[in-house]
């Protein structure tokens, strides 16, 4: 009867350590995951910004930012410019203040991706007039 009940406490023991070893294994696999998943979340955020950096740069030197924005693929939908890529998308807003010396002209690049907001990138620029004394 001894030898049955030492038998029995081995295979408790070891399934103990099977279930220990599990649920480690596990912890384990979704920390990998996660990283995983941050990590191709953070290249497609790099990569989103490096294109609205070139396209603020684009929006700061054209005089007509609609046609620069259509070149670059965008579309338009009431007043709000999108163009969307696999991770992200990208969306240009734009406002324009009259003053009395000219006009100044702001856009705001919005990215988004993986249900957030991933950023938001202003780009400004004025536009004198010729004033007259």
């Amino acid at each position: 009867m001894k030898e049955g009940s030492r038998a029995n406490a081995l295979l408790v023991e070891l399934l103990l350590v099977i279930l220990f070893f599990m649920l480690g294994a596990t912890t384990l696999v979704q920390l990998f995951a996660d990283s995983k998943h941050k990590t191709i979340q953070a290249k497609a955020t790099n990569v989103a910004i490096m294109e609205a950096e070139n396209i603020a740069d684009g929006l700061y030197g054209t005089d007509d930012p609609d046609a620069m924005l259509k070149e670059y693929g965008f579309s338009e939908q009431d007043g709000v410019w999108t163009l969307a890529k696999g991770e992200y998308t990208l969306t240009v807003t734009r406002e324009d203040e009259d003053t009395e010396t000219g006009v100044f002209r702001k856009f705001t690049i919005n990215g988004h991706g993986d249900g957030k907001d991933l950023f938001a990138l202003p780009s400004t620029r004025y536009l004198p007039k010729e004033v007259s004394p």
